[in-house]
């Protein structure tokens, strides 16, 4: 409202300005013109005038600065709506956004470790490791499923992947996937998480088992225990006099089973020579290796064992 009267005062002091100025402008050349017929001059309407004209002049400018500065009226309606913002009520807060859940076990990518022989050591989410041979990256074999070695043995033993590749190379053996988990024993879920990651036959008669060392006997009752997950096991390097012999089971479902042990192992060589004997009257198979020279030529006879019994690498 106090701009409307601002305003409307603004316009009536400029016309009275102007009407001013003009009334003593032309009062003045009236004065002028009569100079020519030497009439006496009398300038007091004409300062009179200009007078009023400067006090209208001023009047515009008074009324103008409040208007056009920016403490006038601008800034009236202005802090009146900033009155009107902060009185509104404030919007409630937003909620924090939910964090995404964690990757079950098994689903996150495999994470690649190393390269060797070769092939390519991956580790799963659950800290399961994979071994892919070589041939596993081949084009043609983009859709073949491969056999699988769950092999208890540490991580970090390089000749596992050296003797597997060498006996592959040598046209020996099948490639296999080598899976090497965390702990011994219990390695379903481990097969599980593999599955979904990796092209791989889930048959029993395409999975084997293998224990180095003090896992030897740890690979032997896992697969005693699951005769209907493994179609072979090796014990390598290892004793086996905690083992338990298994009770009898039908011909055919009891897992093969390959004890072998290298050069100088004089220890493991005979507690596999005794396994040997109390398992024959409930084992389809047991057979001894014994004097191999090399760690790597040891596993690479493993491998070419594991291919006799269990199915190679299949296409669709």
């Amino acid at each position: 409202m106090a701009d409307a009267v601002l305003f409307t005062l603004l316009f009536l002091t400029t016309a009275a300005a102007v009407a001013l100025v003009r009334s003593a402008l032309r009062y003045w050349w009236s004065e002028r013109s009569g100079r020519v017929y030497e009439l006496a001059q009398d300038r007091t309407g004409t300062a009179l005038r200009a007078a009023a004209a400067g006090v209208a002049v001023l009047a515009v400018v008074a009324v103008a600065v409040p208007l056009l500065s920016p403490g006038g009226g601008g800034g009236t309606v202005t802090a009146a709506a900033r009155t009107a913002v902060d009185l509104r009520v404030p919007a409630p807060p937003r909620p924090p956004a939910r964090a995404a859940a964690p990757p079950a076990s098994g689903s996150a990518a495999p994470r690649t470790i190393s390269r060797p022989a070769g092939g390519v050591l991956q580790e799963l989410a659950d800290g399961t490791r994979v071994w892919t041979p070589q041939q596993y990256a081949y084009p043609r074999a983009a859709k073949v499923s491969f056999p699988v070695v769950v092999a208890e043995v540490g991580a970090g033993d390089q000749e596992l992947y050296a003797g597997f590749a060498a006996q592959v190379q040598r046209r020996l053996a099948d490639p296999f996937l080598l899976v090497i988990p965390r702990t011994c024993g219990g390695a379903g879920p481990d097969l599980d998480a593999v599955a979904r990651h990796y092209r791989t036959l889930t048959t029993r008669s395409a999975r084997a088992i293998l224990g180095v060392g003090d896992r030897a006997a740890c690979a032997v009752r896992e697969a005693f225990a699951h005769p209907d997950r493994y179609r072979a096991v090796a014990g390598i390097s290892g004793r086996y006099e905690g083992v338990a012999v298994p009770p009898p089971s039908p011909a055919g479902r009891r897992p093969a089973l390959l004890i072998a042990s290298g050069s100088g192992e004089s220890a493991s060589r005979d507690s596999a020579l005794r396994f040997r004997t109390a398992l024959r009257p409930r084992a389809d198979e047991v057979r001894v290796i014994d004097g191999v020279s090399g760690r790597r030529e040891l596993f690479a006879r493993v491998a070419g064992y594991l291919t006799e019994k269990v199915d190679g690498p299949k296409h669709p």
